[in-house]
């Protein structure tokens, strides 16, 4: 049996997928002093979180071979009355931000250590986070999707005038410059073990 003979022309790279499109950090921020000053100030405008910025963390757990390394939170939301009063129940919120054109995959992997920890805030409190999100980044999808959502990391970025906060593929939260807060799902990821 004879084989084809090879096709000498170069191969084409694959076309770009919906999730290799949305590898890196969206929008126009040069640096991420930037990206947080901007972040900032739409969060205090909402007046929906008390604000903790560079926070020190401690891990909880760590895997055996991972070497221990200090933790330090760009923002910690911890949701105030207003916000649980409209049903909000998926407790404080870590973000992590970056410059954009930034690849996503070290922001995600802090964020896993970020969710994984504690923060201390006035009086010694102990804050552990449920949520952690880039910004600015778009929502992801497909397999990596269902690997955020399960460990409660997800993407953040304001687009016309709302901040909207999504774990894989799930809508978290949306809230708008003046408030206006719009509740998701934040019942995922809580399935455990055998799928």
């Amino acid at each position: 049996m004879r084989l084809p003979k090879a096709d000498p022309r170069p191969i084409a790279a694959p076309a770009p997928t919906w999730n290799g499109l949305r590898n890196l950090t969206a929008g126009d921020w040069p640096s991420e002093s930037a990206a947080e000053e901007d972040l900032l100030r739409f969060l205090e405008s909402t007046k929906a979180f008390a604000i903790y910025r560079q926070i020190p963390g401690e891990p909880v757990w760590k895997h055996h071979f991972q070497r221990f390394k200090t933790l330090r939170a760009d923002l910690l939301l911890l949701p105030n009355c207003r916000l649980v009063a409209v049903g909000w129940h998926g407790g404080a919120i870590v973000l992590e931000v970056k410059r954009s054109g930034e690849k996503i995959g070290p922001g995600l992997n802090q964020l896993i250590d970020y969710v994984n920890a504690v923060f201390a805030v006035e009086g010694g409190i102990a804050i552990k986070p449920s949520f952690g999100f880039l910004f600015p980044a778009h929502t992801q999808g497909q397999a990596v999707a269902s690997f955020m959502a399960h460990q409660h990391v997800g993407t953040a970025m304001i687009e016309h005038g709302t901040l909207k906060f999504w774990c894989g593929e799930t809508r978290i939260l949306s809230i708008t410059e003046a408030g206006e807060i719009r509740l998701g799902n934040v019942e995922i990821g809580r399935r455990l073990g055998r799928r």
